[in-house]
């Protein structure tokens, strides 16, 4: 369980800056590229990452599920969407640091009406950003392109037994 929201925020903020080493990598001709006509494009990953901010932040401050969407509104280029992913990242943790520890103990409804305790939520947010970021590993490493080796080294890297 989470006891300190600050100490939760400062957690959330090291998810944010691996998220931006993703961005980094990303060339601008990989925005819209996505592996099916059916599925999310970069772009689109990273601007539903910023988006579901501000959606899990309204859940603190309203009690609410509202996602306004990913669309190209929200950043056509790889700067605008930096700006955005920053812009939305400040939000919540603002947002969040004013909500204060109190309600780590509340309930409140998941989407699919389930009444849960505040602070499984929080739990949820880095999941699905860590989540996205997987599939923008994948997609980058489908164009040839290396990720970043989010704690610096890769796994053949590490001392063996």
């Amino acid at each position: 369980m989470i006891h300190d929201i600050k100490e939760y925020v400062n957690y959330l903020d090291g998810v944010h800056k691996r998220t931006m080493q993703y961005v980094k990598a990303i060339p601008n001709e990989l925005l819209d590229w996505k592996p099916s006509e059916d599925k999310f494009s970069t772009g689109d990953l990273l601007r539903h990452i910023a988006s579901s901010r501000l959606m899990f932040l309204g859940i603190f401050e309203h009690g609410s599920w509202t996602y306004t969407g990913h669309d190209t509104d929200k950043g056509a280029s790889l700067e605008d969407i930096s700006k955005y992913l920053e812009a939305c990242q400040i939000k919540l943790t603002e947002g969040l640091l004013k909500v204060g520890n109190d309600k780590l103990t509340k309930r409140v409804l998941t989407m699919h009406g389930h009444e849960v305790s505040e602070w499984r939520i929080l739990m949820a947010i880095p999941e699905h950003e860590i989540h996205h970021r997987g599939q923008i590993s994948t997609y980058l490493q489908m164009n040839k392109i290396e990720p970043p080796q989010i704690f610096g080294l890769k796994i053949e890297q590490v001392k063996k037994l």
